[in-house]
């Protein structure tokens, strides 16, 4: 049986072609399981190193570079087989883009192997060198020092990874030549090389910050130490609001900042970073600068403090000593400055309860009181009065402790003291604030202590007056005991003089003051005038009419 013609004709061209076929398919299941080895291999191999791990850790990515590496791999070989397969095949119109592809690729290749090993190299040397800065800070336990608590991070670890990047920054321009990216190498080739020229000013900064605070911590333990065994901080625990705070610690912080600052703007001059330590250097000179006069003030304020306690102390036991706690009963003003909860105790422990006498008519208990040491029946409705005691009888040792709480509360002399006080304490402002050059507040002080002087001036003026309008209504009242209205009258006409007068001392609104005194003047005059005209008119009649009549007897008769 014969063959038909197209059948011989089939078989005579997969005779030709069928080897080549079937070398094309083993070429390609050749590669396949290959691949499939390689990629595997590739995949178990970097697993091994713990690729996934450490890429992770750095990249922040939960990626599987492990597989994609082995899925590289596996494509690459592949390819390969695919070249390999169309050129058994003699398929042209693949086989030769593919044949291209596959020259350029064995061409890259050894850039890409030796990129390969130099990154595997710059990751090496900067494991290497990663481990040795931490296991070095680790023994000098700088982190104990920095971190007593534990609650920041580790600073070996932190310098260690510092390390590490700095490694493969060095070595990355290296890896991009390898490849022959000019794109990149230009670029990375310029700033490794600032980089590597900074680094001798980096190192120099670091190592004068360093310094720097350990001298600083060393500076701040001596003048915590010094300050605490002179008991310096038995001054903050005898005040309750200063309780708890440690003026020797505070001073060594101070000192503290005193040597880290410079040393800070140093280590910033070191890195040659103008824009930055420029300002900082001229501050600082400005800060150095007035470091004297920052201490002169403080000593002038600090003297002027204890001196000022010793002088008002003084001030305040003298002018009791010579009776000037009684002044203020002499004038009439014993109301202003009397305590009504302190009792006065006789020497032989009887009570002479006080009662607080206000208002217009305190000189008038004076004046009556004087009336009845002179005459002994002289007698006041309101003896009848009974006063309630207001406090209970006491000891004399009770009494004399409520008496030296009186001195030292309110009475006139220990306001005496504080006003001394307080007025040396302003000059010490005043002379301290000139030394810092606040100019400013010099002269607002200044203004407040001349203003404070005619204030003073102007209570001087008052309680003179005071006194003295007491005096002249008391004269008048003695020289006529029916005359009290007369003696009120001379009280207030004299207060009324004397309080212009303070006023016009203390130079509160000098035009206001004198309108007013004049209307108050003018005022008192026509209420004289009126109650004269009108109280008098029938006396003025009498008397005209008298006037009169007289003229009209001595006229000669016409």
């Amino acid at each position: 049986m014969q063959d038909h013609p197209w059948q011989a004709s089939v078989q005579n061209s997969l005779g030709v072609y069928l080897p080549s076929i079937l070398g094309g398919i083993a070429i390609l299941l050749i590669g396949w399981i290959i691949a499939l080895v390689a990629s595997t291999a590739t995949q178990r191999a970097l697993a091994a190193v713990g690729m996934n791990q450490r890429l992770g850790a750095h990249t922040q990515s939960s990626m599987n570079f492990e597989r994609i590496a082995g899925r590289i791999v596996f494509w690459a070989i592949m390819l390969l087989a695919l070249i390999g397969m169309f050129s058994v095949l003699q398929v042209q119109g693949v086989s030769g883009p593919l044949n291209t592809l596959a020259t350029t690729v064995m061409l890259y290749l050894p850039r890409l192997l030796l990129a390969v090993a130099l990154v595997v190299v710059a990751w090496l040397v900067a494991t290497v060198v990663r481990t040795l800065v931490n296991r070095t800070l680790s023994r000098t336990r700088v982190d104990e020092r920095l971190a007593p608590g534990g609650d920041m991070k580790p600073l070996s670890q932190s310098m260690g990874n510092v390390a590490y990047w700095l490694v493969l920054l060095l070595f990355l321009p290296a890896i991009v030549g390898a490849l022959q990216i000019e794109g990149l190498m230009t670029p990375l080739t310029g700033m490794t090389s600032s980089l590597l020229g900074m680094l001798p000013n980096l190192l120099a900064a670091v190592i004068i910050a360093g310094v720097g605070w350990l001298i600083a911590k060393a500076v701040r333990g001596l003048v915590s130490n010094l300050l605490a065994t002179t008991g310096i901080d038995r001054f903050s625990e005898s005040h309750a609001d200063t309780r708890g705070l440690k003026l020797s610690d505070l001073g060594g912080t101070l000192a503290f900042v005193m040597v880290i600052v410079p040393a800070l703007i140093a280590a910033l001059d070191a890195l040659k970073i103008s824009a930055i330590s420029a300002p900082l250097t001229r501050m600082l000179g400005i800060f150095f600068d007035a470091i004297p006069n920052l201490l002169a003030a403080a000593a002038i304020l600090l003297l002027a403090w204890f001196i000022g306690r010793f002088v008002a102390a003084l001030v305040e036991r003298l002018l009791s000593d010579l009776g000037f706690d009684r002044l203020p009963e002499r004038v009439g003003l014993g109301h202003a400055f009397a305590d009504p909860n302190v009792t006065t105790v006789t020497p032989t422990g009887a009570v002479s309860t006080t009662t607080a006498t206000t208002g217009s008519d305190a000189f008038m208990a004076t004046s009556t009181l004087e009336r009845q040491a002179a005459d002994p029946a002289f007698t006041t409705p309101s003896d009848a009065m009974a006063q309630t005691p207001i406090v209970t009888p006491t000891s004399t040792a009770t009494a004399t402790a409520m008496t030296d709480r009186s001195v030292s509360g309110g009475t006139l002399s220990s306001l005496a003291g504080k006003v001394t006080l307080f007025f040396i304490m302003l000059f010490a402002t005043v002379e301290a604030a000139s030394l810092l050059g606040f100019a400013g507040i010099n002269a607002l002080l200044e203004q407040f202590i001349s203003f404070g002087a005619d204030v003073l001036l102007g209570l001087v003026i008052l309680a003179v007056g005071y006194w003295l309008a007491d005096l002249a209504a008391r004269a008048i009242e003695r020289a006529n005991p029916e005359s009290r209205g007369m003696a009120r009258l001379a009280r207030f006409a004299i207060l009324g003089l004397v309080i212009a007068m303070g006023l016009r001392a203390m130079g509160v609104a000098d035009d206001i003051v004198n309108l007013a005194f004049g209307l108050v003047l003018g005022a008192v005059a026509i209420a004289i005038a009126l109650a004269f005209g009108l109280g008098g008119r029938d006396a003025a009649g009498k008397l005209a009419q008298r006037w009169a009549d007289d003229y009209l007897r001595r006229r000669p008769p016409q």
